[in-house]
């Protein structure tokens, strides 16, 4: 048995909570060791949890077989894997089941909460902000809720982006039941949905209260779009405040109740934020940058635009090959020289005027982190600037 199977078999172990297995994993140093000897650790098992750990062993087969078939992973605390900053708290899950790709060392985890009850407005934006973080490589939390949560994983999925869902009860008690589509497509398309609590826990209040902690924990900063005064997300913001992570929140109408929250928490100090860039900014996060490939400008034709079809795509691919080659095009503006291939491919795509991501992304042919990478680098260098509805313009020419 490995220490992992052993982590599972003591989390899986019936009226076995928290603080006694913590004690009983202090005393014995391994889960192997307090699974192996239950007895030895009688004085902080309690004589039931030693009797009902005795009963989960005897069914170890069974059980950890039922997590293999079901395709959950196992995440123990402090192996490859965890996710790092969660390690760091002050009450760290000691085992996550996993559905989907089981690595949660994302370099940029970012938490983006709100209420069950947001208005368009509220929904609109998360979905807008979410996109924009996953486009610059950030990796978007949330807990799969409806409203806000369920917006912020469409976000990331529409950028093609990575996001992980923290659920308030076990994998084969999803809830609520209209997400599902919304999970699978999480799973389908490379990110996770994870829990801390074993397959049969049901759902219910104290556990989504507790599912706020890891979302807060595993993330660099929170960002709060919609909420009222009392609200779960409340509760997560301060879970994030005492594990010392940033707080974000998006400005909202004084005459809406969802819009208490984030209003009040900007009062009290978090950072306003009315786009992605200003979160990637105030955490000093530089997503990294496209990696060297053979730019989009070099590709073939046929590769760029099809073959036959003209328009602004073609257009683009076309003048950054001249600028390439050193020879004159004839666009309007002089593509500036401090640029790389890809970023000489945006700027002339952008000349023909605004562009969305998505046109952005296949007129270049740049792959969508990448692209969302170097857009972001590209608006702090101020060669471009950033519109709403995730659309993108050439700053304006110096008179």
């Amino acid at each position: 048995m490995t220490q992992t199977e052993a982590m599972a078999l003591l989390v899986m172990t019936q009226g076995l909570f928290y603080k006694r297995r913590e004690a009983a994993l202090s005393r014995a140093g391994s889960a192997l060791a307090v699974v192996s000897e239950p007895a030895a650790c009688a004085a902080e098992l309690g004589a039931q949890g030693v009797a009902a750990l005795r009963r989960t062993v005897e069914r170890a087969p069974e059980l950890l077989h039922a997590l293999t078939q079901a395709g959950i992973s196992l995440l123990s605390r402090g192996e490859a894997g965890y996710p790092p900053q969660l390690l760091g708290t002050h009450r760290p899950p000691h085992l996550l089941f996993c559905l989907g790709q089981p690595d949660l060392s994302d370099r940029f985890p970012f938490a983006v909460v709100g209420t069950r009850r947001a208005s368009a407005y509220g929904l609109r934006q998360t979905r807008a902000l979410a996109q924009e973080l996953a486009a610059s490589g950030v990796c978007v939390v949330s807990g799969l809720a409806v409203g806000i949560d369920a917006q912020a994983h469409r976000g990331a999925l529409d950028a093609r982006g990575r996001t992980v869902a923290v659920l308030g009860g076990a994998l084969d008690r999803f809830y609520p039941e209209e997400n599902r589509p919304l999970m699978e497509e999480i799973l389908a398309r490379g990110g996770s949905v994870v829990t801390e609590y074993p397959p049969g826990t049901p759902p219910g209040r104290y556990t989504f209260l507790e599912r706020n902690r890891i979302i807060a924990g595993m993330s660099l900063g929170v960002l709060v779009t919609e909420g009222g005064e009392r609200s779960g997300a409340q509760r997560t913001v301060r879970e994030a405040l005492e594990e010392g992570r940033e707080i974000f929140a998006l400005p909202g109408n004084v005459d809406c109740a969802t819009a208490r929250l984030p209003n009040s928490l900007i009062a009290e100090g978090a950072h306003l934020i009315t786009r992605g860039a200003d979160v990637l900014r105030a955490l000093v996060i530089e997503p990294a940058p496209p990696r060297r490939m053979e730019p989009a400008a070099q590709r073939q034709p046929e590769q760029t635009a099809p073959k036959g079809r003209g328009g602004s795509h073609a257009r683009a691919a076309e003048a950054a090959t001249a600028e390439e080659a050193g020879v004159e095009t004839t666009a309007q503006r002089t593509v500036p020289q401090g640029l790389d291939a890809g970023g000489r491919a945006v700027w002339t795509a952008l000349q023909t005027g605004e562009q969305d991501f998505d046109a952005l992304c296949e007129g270049t042919g740049i792959d969508a982190q990448e692209l969302g990478a170097l857009l972001t680098m590209m608006e702090m260098e101020g060669w471009l600037e950033s519109r709403p509805g995730l659309r993108y313009a050439l700053t304006a020419q110096d008179e």
